[in-house]
């Protein structure tokens, strides 16, 4: 009886040792995003934590507060260090082009220069006359939206730029293109030519062609070139994420 006494009692000593070391080993920091959301950086760090780790988001202050080990909270530091960075930003360099079948071969418009040629491999049609171009600047996260064309002749582009990563394709997402008309009632609304999710390649040209039927003799052609600009504050490293610790 006496020998299970002792064995609990060590038992028990035991684990509360282990509890203290546990406790001893801990510690609390406060990281401070700047860029990014604090929900989506809790998705990266669960998987860094050890079992009796935790975390606390603040969103309203946009900070998380990780109690964990010293080597575990290290590891995390660098996982939010590389995702709070600035967002990336983009041009996007804009051709809107109109396509027809009916005129003489060859009547290429020199305002189009080079592309006339390069279109004429990929599509049935003779003459190819710009419309309008033009060099959008936006973000990721964000939205993006250009009128093209003159009144009458006028179309709407928009899409929202979807969370890049650090890899060389965009997602853009509605990508839309639209043609601006005049209602009965004598306001301008927007009517659907083009709406699909967009993967672009950066560096990369994309020529999207838009038409009625596959037999149309006329058609709408978006030239579209997407390059990336350097990173507002990207000189400044991860300086702008601050930390803050303090044992439990």
């Amino acid at each position: 009886m006496r020998k299970r006494v002792f064995f609990a009692a060590l038992a028990a000593f035991s684990l509360f040792a282990l509890a203290l070391l546990a406790a001893e080993e801990a510690a609390v920091k406060v990281f401070i995003l700047k860029y990014r959301q604090v929900e989506e950086a809790a998705l990266l760090i669960r998987p860094h934590l050890s079992p009796a780790g935790s975390v606390t988001l603040t969103p309203r202050l946009r900070a998380i507060t990780i109690t964990d080990r010293e080597e575990n909270l290290r590891m995390i530091a660098k996982v939010i260090a590389e995702f709070d960075t600035p967002p990336r930003g983009f041009t996007f360099a804009v051709k809107l082009v109109r396509a027809r079948a009916e005129v003489p071969a060859g009547s290429i418009e020199k305002e189009i220069g080079g592309l006339g040629a390069k279109l004429k491999t990929l599509f049935q049609f003779n003459d190819y006359s710009l419309i309008d171009s033009t060099v959008l600047r936006g973000i990721e996260g964000a939205p993006v939206a250009a009128q093209l064309g003159e009144e009458g002749n006028a179309y709407l582009l928009n899409f929202w730029i979807e969370s890049a990563g650090s890899g060389d394709q965009v997602l853009l997402s509605p990508f839309s293109l639209s043609r601006l008309r005049r209602n009965p009632q004598g306001r301008i609304v927007p009517v659907a030519l083009y709406r699909a999710p967009m993967a672009v390649t950066l560096n990369q040209t994309l020529v999207i062609g838009a038409s009625k039927d596959e037999g149309s003799k006329n058609a709408l052609i978006l030239v579209l070139l997407v390059q990336e600009t350097p990173r507002a504050g990207a000189e400044r490293g991860t300086d702008g994420q601050k930390t803050v610790e303090k044992k439990p």
